[in-house]
């Protein structure tokens, strides 16, 4: 496939995924300089890009974890994701604002998956046409929407389809690695040729846009399944040598963006505090083949919606029931390609069911069996439980389905007209059904955002730049449920707006300074005062949402050591104690 020819259908598939999308999301409802979420994990997810901008990297922040600063080496979140870090960067050289920066990340991301996947789809053959189409889809499914900025680094999936194209070609019997025609140099200079060059490139890309390690972890377990049954089937060991090839090249570079963190435990030793997962949190976080082909629970249909919401209701709340419906177009090609592993058993090499279907077909089975909850991830989980989430496998699936259906439509070619209608019916239909009102910008956020930002205004104008403000109540970082009202990573909120403030929030758990002040967590406010001063601390900042009496206890123990509130928030959410005088006293 020649690049320069295929890079009119990829702009295509950008341009129209992007204006669907701007038209789905409606981010001008609250202005660029305002997050799209302002909740949970997109608060995490906006603290790493503050810090990127501001630090240079993610690795260290002086402005959280006040005194000692924070450090993230105990939680390499980012560690898979350093292309997505450098789109960071590069929207840092326009604007500082870490906001936008976060939104722009995210509105990037469509037309990024939809390039990704057309070319993918033109290199296994589909026409130019139903490329631009299915490519556009995919970027568009509810998964994309739905993980939004709270899954920011797994909504840009644009590793995806790299991933299922290394699957397809191990299934396909497609060359990955070739040695050049006219080799010199030595046996092994004799592989870097085009085509093994470009295979390491994309296993680059896996590692490297891997939505926190998982889109990387996928792509090689669904390889080495691969190219097990490839190498049955053929009596041959070629299939595993390719696959061994590309495995370690993903774990290679994967490893090459965790040294760091390799590092720091080597010489500190690991904490098992932070990020230690349990075998059963993969049961939890498994799949269902129905929460894939039912509706999702914000269609703009009323009764489709109500429908899966019912169904929703039969099991815990996890993010599988929300994030794994494919939709219409997609629900409709896995179910086909399940049929076509049916029908491929009852009777193999039917003239009916091509190679490709075959593939994608058994891709898509295998990764169905991996993510069914109870299944192989389950037992897997008993091994290695730190990948956990295996129904975001569905976003393989998605890809697969897809395809399956583009072939499917392919087939109409030489009714011209009838293909055309069969495209423009799939692309509009099938937007309508990937897309709801719901997934559109809430201007409720935005009050929020700029009610709290008055707020730390206020402080800021208060206090001299490097001040040290104590957050209660006390919430542990990473992944400690948040008490009373408050949802996760509410305390971050203050360094999100403050310019020249440093914040209790973000020490590591498990590592010094924060193994030190987490007893104090339920320490009266007469013994916790004295120690936070002599720190250095020079205010109190508390989230009454925290609290069952709505922070009533606290704050009076406050008012009578230090003074009364000098500062509370528009919504009253938030209030701020000064300790000069109590430091004076």
């Amino acid at each position: 496939m020649r690049l320069r020819a295929e890079l009119v259908p990829a702009a295509l598939a950008a341009g129209l995924s992007t204006v669907v999308s701007l038209l789905v999301l409606r981010p001008w409802r609250a202005g660029l300089d305002v997050p799209y979420s302002y909740l949970g994990d997109a608060n995490l997810n906006h603290m790493f890009v503050k810090d990127v901008l501001e630090h240079g990297w993610y690795w260290r922040n002086s402005e959280l974890g006040a005194p000692a600063g924070q450090q993230l080496f105990d939680y390499p979140v980012l560690n898979g994701d350093p292309l997505n870090v450098l789109l960071v960067k590069l929207f840092g050289l326009f604007t500082s604002d870490a906001a936008a920066v976060m939104n722009l990340l995210f509105l990037i991301t469509f037309p990024l998956v939809a390039v990704s996947a057309c070319l993918v789809l033109r290199a296994l053959g589909l026409s130019r046409p139903a490329a631009v189409v299915f490519s556009s889809l995919y970027a568009l499914l509810p998964y994309h929407f739905v993980r939004g900025e709270t899954h920011l680094w797994l909504s840009a999936y644009y590793a995806v389809p790299l991933g299922a194209y290394l699957v397809l070609a191990i299934l396909g019997d497609r060359p990955l690695i070739a040695r050049r025609p006219r080799p010199g140099g030595g046996r092994v200079r004799s592989y870097a040729s085009g085509l093994t060059l470009t295979t390491l490139a994309l296993c680059l890309v896996i590692s490297w846009a891997s939505g926190s390690f998982y889109y990387s972890a996928f792509t090689v377990v669904l390889v080495v399944v691969a190219a097990l049954l490839r190498s049955l089937v053929r009596r041959s060991a070629a299939p595993l040598l390719q696959a061994g090839a590309v495995v370690s090249a993903i774990v290679a570079f994967s490893v090459l963006a965790l040294a760091p963190s390799l590092a720091y435990w080597a010489r500190h030793g690991t904490n098992g505090q932070v990020a230690h997962r349990q075998p059963r949190e993969s049961e939890l976080y498994g799949l269902k083949p129905a929460q894939l082909v039912l509706p999702m629970g914000q269609h703009r249909v009323g009764l489709l919606a109500r429908k899966r919401q019912s169904y929703d209701r039969w099991s815990d709340p996890t993010e599988a029931t929300t994030n794994a419906a494919l939709g219409a177009v997609a629900a409709a090609g896995l179910l086909w390609l399940l049929a076509v592993c049916l029908l491929h058993l009852a009777g193999p090499g039917s003239r009916l069911i091509g190679p490709l279907h075959v593939s994608a077909g058994l891709a898509s089975l295998v990764a169905l069996i991996l993510a069914w909850t109870g299944g192989p991830a389950t037992l897997i989980g008993f091994v290695e439980p730190q990948i956990r989430a295996w129904n975001r496998l569905s976003i393989f699936i998605g890809f697969f389905a897809l395809l399956a259906v583009g072939l499917l439509v392919d087939r109409l070619r030489s009714r011209r007209v009838l293909w055309g209608a069969a495209l423009v019916a799939v692309l509009v239909l099938g937007s309508l059904d990937q897309t709801s009102p719901a997934f559109a910008v809430q201007r409720s956020a935005a009050d929020e955002w700029r009610s709290d930002d008055a707020f730390v205004r206020g402080i800021e104008q208060h206090l001299p730049a490097g001040a040290m403000v104590y957050e209660l109540p006390y919430v542990g970082f990473p992944e400690t449920p948040s008490p009373g009202g408050m949802y996760a990573y509410d305390s971050v909120r203050g360094y999100l707006h403050s310019h020249d403030l440093r914040w209790s929030f973000g020490a590591m758990r498990g590592r010094p300074p924060d193994d030190r002040f987490a007893p104090l967590a339920a320490a009266p406010v007469s013994e916790l005062l004295p120690i936070v001063s002599a720190v250095g601390f020079r205010g109190v900042w508390v989230d009454r949402l925290g609290y069952a009496d709505h922070g009533v206890q606290v704050e009076s123990e406050l008012a009578r050591l230090a003074g009364p509130a000098e500062l509370v928030s528009g919504n009253e959410r938030f209030a701020f104690y000064d300790l000069l005088g109590y430091k004076a006293s």
